[in-house]
């Protein structure tokens, strides 16, 4: 299979099976980004925090910035069309019956056994990407970051703040921190 074949169906398969959104394409597309030796382990969590900070879907923006590693222009062009596909394909389908599907017992019933299981599938990612940015050697994490990480995350649960906009200030924090 070409390189650019295998971008399409790795990122067409992972955009058909995750459901719920970008967020819960991230472990999927970690595993098939590591799997097919992509990116270097450091690079994904680098292209993750570009994509999450770019306008646009992180998950479009992880296929395009991962395409584009592999294979340039041509490789983020497929990847990007390969990971909108199957959505763009199931919402026109589901789209034409949505209405009747909406007020069926088994579908109500349906989602209320997804919705759980998307919450632990976003809190599993969420376990997994604060693991890969702890260093295997580190013990505490410096007055700094746990600074910067309550500050944020406090923010994001009170104020609901835009994501771009805290990265920004989280990295001007670190800045202001290191120079003190």
């Amino acid at each position: 299979m070409t390189t650019l074949a295998q971008l399409a169906w790795t990122f067409f398969k992972i955009s058909l099976f995750s459901i719920g959104g970008g967020y819960n394409m991230i472990p999927l597309m970690q595993h098939e980004i590591a799997a097919n030796n992509w990116l270097p382990p450091g690079r994904f969590m680098d292209i993750l925090a570009v994509s999450e900070i770019t306008p646009g879907p992180m998950a479009v923006n992880l296929a395009t910035f991962t395409g584009f590693h592999v294979a340039g222009v041509t490789g983020s062009i497929v990847a990007t069309v390969s990971v909108c596909l199957p959505g763009a394909v199931i919402l026109l389908a589901l789209g034409a019956i949505a209405i009747h599907l909406r007020e069926k017992p088994a579908f109500r019933a349906a989602m209320r056994g997804l919705m759980p299981a998307l919450v632990g599938l976003l809190t599993a990612t969420a376990l997994r990407l604060g693991q890969a940015l702890i260093p295997p050697d580190a013990v505490m994490p410096d007055a700094p970051s746990i600074v910067i990480f309550a500050v944020v995350l406090a923010v994001m649960l009170w104020k609901n703040q835009h994501p771009a906009s805290l990265m920004l200030g989280a990295a001007l924090a670190g800045i202001g921190f290191s120079l003190f």
